[in-house]
């Protein structure tokens, strides 16, 4: 393991991140709880190396079919994957793929499809072969960032603008005509969280993760820059922030729904807190937050193998830790 002098080569988007992180990054001491007086820590390890040393990872999705893990990188646009039971990642999509530089949120579907995120679009891969399936682009390129994405059951997938407080809808059905016709497609507005979401300096990256339950009937969404959530209804349109309590604003970057429990992972100050949700997903309580430096500026997480794996960035770091990695984390 060895550490070099980090690549400062961060776009507008990345300093957009850093100006809004510096807003909240208030959390408890390094192996804090918000929910005893007795402290635990965490336990970070390595699970999955990615190689490069330009990496710094954005997001990562788990094949259902095969269990294979795909991460993006934000730097190079570049996707990975690590078939399922390797510690080690090759790439599937090299930097420069469809002309690009920055890979954000990505999601995989039961149907051998993956979903990319570049700021100004979303684009659908064969996992087969990485053959281009379609193209989707926002209304207004060049003035969003098209961040998360996650999937609903019945396929349609939700994708945050963290500028523009936009998260649009694309349902399967235009995804399959779009595949059929070999046009490019504009993103729909879903929802619009302009007037709910806090005032927020311009430029500040708010939406950022996204995740529904499993029955596609609620969303959540994170505001990074309020440490705010909200509820999402698509069968209603209907928008409500929840009432959080416990601790301090959440800040959260990706996040994990499972059952009555919600995860997040906090970009600026190492951290993961643990929610439990109201039974109308209109509440939530934090039960445990914990931060270690070993989470490296994390902004994703998922369970893999049955274990909490989150993504460390290293967006930021003076020196690299290298390589690049996904870690196992318990202990919360």
């Amino acid at each position: 393991m060895k550490t070099i002098p980090a690549r400062r080569r961060f776009t507008a988007c990345a300093l957009a991140l850093a100006g809004a992180l510096a807003l909240g990054t208030t959390a408890p001491a390094t192996g804090a709880r918000a929910d005893a007086p007795d402290a635990r820590a965490l336990t970070v390890t390595r699970a999955l190396a990615l190689p490069g040393n330009r990496v710094y990872p954005e997001s990562m999705a788990t094949d259902p079919r095969t269990g294979d893990l795909y991460v993006t990188s934000f730097s190079t646009g570049a996707v990975h994957r690590a078939r399922a039971g390797q510690s080690e990642a090759t790439v599937f999509l090299p930097s420069g793929t469809d002309g690009r530089t920055r890979a954000m949120g990505t999601e995989a579907d039961r149907n051998g499809r993956l979903r990319v995120n570049d700021a100004n679009g979303v684009t659908v891969y064969d996992t087969a072969d990485g053959t281009r399936l379609a193209r989707f682009v926002g209304p207004t390129p060049g003035a969003s960032l098209l961040d998360d994405i996650d999937l609903t059951p019945d396929g349609t997938a939700y994708v945050t603008d963290s500028l523009l407080q936009l998260v649009y809808r694309l349902p399967a059905t235009t995804i399959e005509d779009t595949i059929a016709s070999g046009a490019t497609t504009t993103l729909t507005t879903g929802f619009d969280l302009n007037g709910v979401v806090a005032p927020h300096p311009e430029g500040a990256i708010t939406l950022n993760g996204i995740e529904s339950d499993q029955t596609g009937r609620y969303l959540i969404t994170a505001d990074m820059a309020s440490g705010e959530l909200f509820r999402l209804e698509p069968a209603t349109g209907g928008i409500r922030k929840l009432t959080v309590t416990g601790g301090d604003p959440v800040f959260a970057d990706g996040l994990l729904w499972e059952k009555d429990q919600l995860w997040a992972v906090q970009f600026g100050s190492d951290g993961i807190s643990r929610l439990r949700l109201s039974a109308d997903r209109t509440s939530a309580t934090v039960t445990s937050r914990l931060t270690d430096p070993a989470l490296e500026h994390p902004t994703a997480l998922l369970r893999r193998g049955g274990s909490l794996h989150v993504l460390r960035s290293q967006f930021g770091s003076a020196t690299l830790d290298l390589p690049f990695s996904v870690a196992r984390v318990s202990g919360i």
